[in-house]
């Protein structure tokens, strides 16, 4: 009988592989016309109707940033409306955007809309300009956390934000993270483990863009764009699926603790942590290596959302 089923089972496992996975026709000029079509004309409509509502002016990007994932790779999805694959080959895709977040005045706490100069409440134009979205990961069991680690081939992250607070123009990247890495795997352990499964109100798993914990995971940009707002313009300035780039480590992300061990050499050899930072801006590999992760603390969800 197992010799009957065996050549049914290659023949099903090969046909998994050859036609659940379906790739597409992809080109700059497609990627261009999908983030005017799907984030820029939405984005300045909504901001239109923002000032004149004074209502907030962020879009979801969660599936505008599905079909920017498959254009991307090359890699169809599979119309499963974030309930299932995000594409046809297992991949994981998350988003946020930083670009256009609610803002808030450092004199009287008031909200500030991304299109203010100045606090509505008081007229003061002392903004604190808000840069705190994340990637949100839902783990509420051991079989989702099995399948984000072990059968997820890739864990794709996009973000859009702005390169400093003066300019207008949007940054959108996009990263590829590999579940079989050894600090993705003890990031989300630790999560699970150590706060989901402590918490009677467990929040979910974030992880911050350009911050530690996302250095660690040694990502690999595949996709860097510019987008011109005034001239609603895209220029691709990396697109390299098959060849990422590794995104290297800002030394400024690290805490001087954590300096003062990878950089021990340099400091006996009489180097000061002012001049670490000047000499080595990004932290080199092989020191990369033996930093670790960092104590999380338990969080659960804020209290109860209040109008007043």
């Amino acid at each position: 009988m197992r010799d009957i089923l065996d050549p049914l089972i290659i023949l099903f496992n090969s046909w998994k592989k050859s036609d659940y996975m379906q790739t597409l026709e992809t080109s700059e000029k497609l990627i261009n016309e999908c983030i005017k079509d799907l984030y820029l004309d939405p984005r300045n409509l909504i901001s239109k109707w923002s000032r004149i509502t004074n209502q907030t002016c962020q879009i979801r990007m969660a599936y505008p940033s599905q079909h920017l994932a498959s254009l991307i790779t090359g890699i169809k999805g599979m119309g499963t409306a974030a309930r299932g694959d995000d594409l046809s080959d297992g991949s994981e895709v998350k988003s946020c955007s930083r670009a256009d977040q609610l803002s808030e005045c450092k004199s009287c706490g008031a909200k500030v809309l991304v299109w203010q100069k100045e606090c509505p409440v008081c007229g003061s134009r002392d903004i604190n300009i808000k840069t705190d979205s994340h990637w949100i990961f839902s783990i509420k069991s051991k079989d989702e956390l099995d399948l984000l680690l072990n059968k997820v081939p890739r864990i794709i992250l996009i973000l859009f934000d702005k390169e400093n607070i003066e300019t207008d123009d949007i940054r959108l990247r996009m990263w590829v993270v590999d579940p079989k890495n050894e600090y993705v795997r003890d990031f989300f352990n630790d999560y699970f483990y150590n706060n989901y499964m402590k918490k009677t109100n467990p929040a979910p798993c974030n992880l911050h863009p350009l911050q530690f914990d996302f250095f660690m995971m040694e990502p690999n940009l595949i996709f860097h764009a510019r987008i011109n707002i005034e001239n609603t313009n895209v220029k691709i300035k990396h697109w390299n699926v098959q060849n990422p780039k590794l995104e290297k480590m800002p030394t400024d992300s690290l805490k001087d603790k954590e300096k003062r061990e990878i950089f021990k050499e340099e400091l006996d050899s009489g180097m000061n942590i002012k001049e670490i930072a000047k000499n080595f801006p990004y932290v080199p590999e092989d020191k990369r290596k033996h930093l670790e992760m960092r104590e999380k603390i338990l969080k659960s969800y804020k209290n109860k959302y209040r109008r007043r």
